[in-house]
């Protein structure tokens, strides 16, 4: 038995990356054949919870098949990867089950009289803050359960299964703004030191210091608005970067100081002189490496 369905999505917020969670608010409709005795009670969101639904209206489609359709508000949730993180987009997925039919009675297929492009069931003016829309995928699919749900038959269950998905990539001028400006701004700090006198060691290691203080602060404040993982994400391995350059540059400071104590001060400028010109270059270098690897 092949069941239509199609959906108009009108709003999603709240999206939480935290929680991994968002809020969707759509129209959805089923199609089934004139002589098919399935109903939509049975249908269940397998990755989210309905908060609010309209009653089912029913009717005859243009082709003559039986024909329901309802508003749902709800709150779902997604398996978001963060391995790019602060340039990774994500899938605000909607996942639909029958709970009745197996997938030897039943299976989804998405809805034929709607369009073919799947940005087309999405509200043009659906706007969801820090991110921009990019497309939209609708698939089905068999999911199988290893369990008979006590039935007693010791077999494997499987059903069909219908995902919509809302692809969204994260907006790049927030987290300028909020993560790599004050990024840069604390590796300028320590970049002074390189051009301190040699002889000024407590304010250089002072500069040094508070720099590698206010990057790990920076880190921890980043690290509050995101879940915990189990891999390093790729602003982590800015982090790292950042935190192994400052604190060279704490090294340097002391070498300096110890050729500055033996009036050694050709060697302490020539020092200086060498990491003016490397420190941006291993900061530029490692973080294109991180972009493209991670």
């Amino acid at each position: 038995m092949r069941i239509e369905i199609g959906l108009y999505i009108l709003d999603i917020a709240h999206l939480d990356v935290k929680e991994s969670e968002f809020y969707a608010d759509f129209y959805i409709w089923y199609k089934a054949p004139a002589d098919s005795v399935w109903k939509p009670e049975n249908i269940e969101f397998m990755n989210g919870v309905i908060e609010s639904a309209t009653p089912l209206a029913s009717g005859t489609s243009a082709d003559g098949q039986q024909q329901w359709s309802q508003r749902i508000k709800g709150r779902f949730r997604g398996h978001f990867e963060l391995h790019s993180y602060p340039f990774d987009r994500q899938s605000l997925p909607i996942v639909i089950e029958d709970a009745e039919y197996t997938d030897k009675e039943l299976y989804f297929a998405a809805d034929s009289a709607s369009p073919a492009d799947f940005n087309l069931w999405i509200e043009p003016e659906l706007r969801v803050p820090d991110w921009k829309r990019a497309g939209a995928t609708c698939a089905t699919d068999t999911h199988h359960y290893r369990t008979d749900f006590g039935l007693g038959s010791n077999r494997k269950s499987s059903y069909s299964r219908f995902t919509f998905s809302v692809n969204l990539s994260r907006l790049f001028m927030p987290h300028l703004v909020k993560f790599i400006l004050p990024l840069l701004i604390i590796a300028g700090m320590a970049y002074v030191v390189f051009f301190i006198n040699a002889s000024e060691f407590e304010a250089q290691c002072g500069i040094c210091i508070t720099a590698l203080l206010s990057a790990v602060a920076l880190h921890n404040s980043q690290a509050d608005a995101l879940p915990n993982v189990g891999y390093l994400l790729m602003s982590d391995k800015i982090f790292i970067l950042f935190y192994i350059v400052i604190f060279l540059a704490l090294v340097q400071t002391v070498v300096n100081n110890n050729y500055a104590k033996r009036r050694r001060f050709d060697m302490a400028i020539y020092l200086d002189r060498v990491c003016r010109f490397w420190y941006p270059a291993i900061l530029f270098a490692g973080n294109i490496l991180i972009y493209l690897l991670s």
